[in-house]
């Protein structure tokens, strides 16, 4: 009799453990997908300031622009740039733990970078006005990129902690078992 009743104790200790570990699970990841949101409003903002004409996107949800829309001569690489960052923004708001996904945001992100600072380089050697971008837009780069970056910041801090409870044991068998899989920091 004991017996039986120390086997249903544990089995309902095991149980109740199951439960709570696989809900803390699901609002961890939860949680690195709602805190990807804000990296995506900011990295549109970035967009938004810099770039003209054809390009500066309504929406990155909108389709990309024809081939045909596009500026002829991108000697910086800036439009090119913009290109890969929007599509790959609006690949990873779909998808926001796809870790090639978010490997690639990181990149365009990074690329983007470079074309502004090419961007400018280009403009300041030319010594053409009109090719250097207004110092508004300057400040709004460096503005929108910052508040993208404290954004970041706080999704790789849920990425992160998600990721260091799929890798513990016991949950570790909780996460291969319902497929919980590594997120990628940006």
């Amino acid at each position: 009799m004991n017996t039986a009743i120390a086997f249903w104790v544990a089995l309902a200790v095991l149980l109740f453990w199951a439960l709570g570990a696989y809900n803390r699970l699901v609002r961890l990841r939860a949680q690195v997908i709602g805190s990807f949101g804000p990296v995506g409003q900011r990295l549109e903002q970035a967009l938004v300031v810099l770039t003209p004409g054809p390009l500066r996107p309504a929406s990155v949800d909108n389709a990309p622009p024809e081939p045909a829309e596009m500026p002829a001569a991108d000697p910086d690489g800036l439009h090119s740039a913009a290109a890969q960052l929007t599509q790959s923004l609006r690949f990873v708001r779909k998808q926001p733990l796809n870790t090639s996904a978010v490997a690639a945001l990181k990149t365009a992100f990074e690329t983007m970078h470079v074309a502004w600072q090419r961007h400018q380089a280009v403009g300041a050697a030319r010594s053409e006005p009109d090719s250097l971008a207004h110092p508004s837009d300057q400040r709004g780069w460096e503005d929108h990129t910052q508040l993208a970056r404290e954004a970041m910041e706080t999704y790789n801090q849920a990425v992160l902690a998600y990721n260091g409870a799929i890798r513990q044991f016991p949950a570790l068998l909780l996460a291969y078992l319902f497929g919980f899989g590594a997120a990628q920091c940006l």
